[in-house]
């Protein structure tokens, strides 16, 4: 009963985001809704991970439909900026992570796994891994950078930066390539066999390959039903607000301004590095902007899709840093703090 009052109210949230004008209206109707029903101290506000993920595969097909040859080519002249905007990312996130375990006198490896941008399922992940992380600390920081970044976002490039909504189901449909329905059952397993693998956010990443390759080998896939991509946002956006524990906050509420002031740090150093990088590659400042966001990879590429934006090369910039976050920055912190399995082997000894 409590699901289906979710899913409803997020509709009715999302339809209202959408008449207004806002990018990813259905996923901020879902992050609205769940979130407001936590606060307000509603029962079993819960969301399943496997809708999530049936969510999850809609959005990676509408995302790696996207990718052509021209794109890859344009992809490789982008290497330097690409490289350079990522590890500018995560030094930012270092420095902040430095100066809010000072200044307010909290672990600094737990900061630094709560800071990290875009780092939500490998952050969250490796605290099963490490008894020296406080859980609390990295899965309250984690979710409040997500999901403000996920809600302030549109409003910047729509209010800031002067974007304008103009993709609708009707008017920026394609019928007349490879049916939506064919490549999403190989999207699907794809990212089965990614879970398998023990690979981060397995259902986004797994149908994003698989439609690129069958994009790049046929040339035009048909969009994804317009009523289902709302529907998986709303399953993602109601997934986001439900994993936010109330209770959690109230512990660490006398760090959360210092923590916002830092996620408005990020968007404000992405907003000058975008800057930068559509006055030196000649895309626009918009898509620049999504690219250096500190928000999730498919978040930041459907905001793209709903602008009519560029895409590829918001996904491009998204999952190296994504790559970058899921096997460079465990090494080195690992690396720093010292890997918690061989300290487990020494204390054995």
């Amino acid at each position: 009963m409590i699901k289906l009052l979710l899913l409803v109210l997020a509709g009715i949230v999302g339809w209202g985001l959408n008449f207004l004008g806002m990018p990813i209206p259905w996923m901020l109707g879902g992050v609205f809704v769940a979130l407001g029903m936590k606060i307000l101290g509603i029962k079993g506000v819960r969301w399943p991970r496997m809708w999530r993920n049936y969510g999850l595969v809609v959005v990676g097909y509408g995302i790696g439909r996207y990718v052509n040859s021209s794109i890859l080519e344009q992809m490789l002249y982008q290497i330097p900026g690409i490289i350079g905007a990522t590890i500018l990312a995560v030094i930012t996130a270092l420095i902040i992570s430095l100066v809010m375990s000072k200044y307010e006198n909290i672990d600094l490896h737990s900061t630094i796994m709560g800071i990290m941008p875009g780092g939500f399922t490998q952050m969250t992940a490796m605290i099963d891994e490490d008894m020296r992380v406080d859980a609390n600390i990295v899965t309250v920081f984690q979710s409040l950078r997500l999901i403000t970044i996920i809600v302030t976002v549109p409003f910047l490039v729509t209010h800031l930066l002067g974007a304008q909504v103009t993709q609708t189901a009707s008017n920026l449909a394609i019928k007349d390539g490879i049916s939506f329905w064919l490549i999403l059952p190989f999207a699907g397993v794809a990212g089965l066999a990614l879970e398998k693998l023990k690979v981060s956010t397995p259902y986004l990443l797994g149908p994003i390959i698989i439609v690129a390759m069958a994009s790049l080998y046929s040339g035009v896939l048909n969009t994804a039903p317009g009523w289902l991509l709302a529907l998986a946002q709303l399953s993602i956006g109601v997934y986001v607000g439900s994993g936010l524990e109330p209770h959690k906050v109230k512990q660490l509420m006398r760090v959360l301004p210092s923590l916002f002031l830092g996620i408005f740090a990020m968007l404000s150093i992405s907003i000058a590095v975008a800057y930068a990088l559509a006055h030196y590659y000649g895309f626009s400042l918009i898509t620049a902007f999504l690219a250096m966001a500190p928000g999730g990879l498919g978040e930041m590429c459907l905001v793209g899709m709903s602008l009519e934006e560029d895409v590829a090369i918001i996904l491009t910039y998204q999952m190296f840093r994504f790559l970058f976050l899921s096997l460079g920055v465990p090494v080195g912190i690992y690396k720093y703090f010292g890997n918690p399995s061989q300290l487990k082997n020494s204390e054995k000894v």
